[in-house]
């Protein structure tokens, strides 16, 4: 809401300045706009949502040890 309230104020302002024009207005409503975009992108995910309480740092998964004949995996190739 008050992110709304601040761009009303902006317009306003610059209504008063230039004098209202429809291009005025709609030009400060692109900026605001495009700016709240931007800094809404670049904020990312201000909270975690309910249930996320972990965070997995790196996971690895090895396949394999031991082969069918029971040596490791080394021990099969040359040096």
């Amino acid at each position: 809401m008050i992110p709304l309230i601040l761009l009303g104020a902006a317009v306003l302002g610059a209504v008063v300045i230039f004098g209202y024009s429809s291009f005025v207005v709609g030009f400060l409503l692109l900026v605001g706009g495009l700016l709240g975009l931007i800094t809404f992108i670049a904020a990312g995910p201000a909270h975690r949502r309910p249930g996320e309480r972990e965070t997995v740092i790196e996971e690895r998964h090895y396949i394999g040890g031991q082969n069918s004949a029971g040596q490791e995996d080394h021990q099969r190739y040359r040096s």
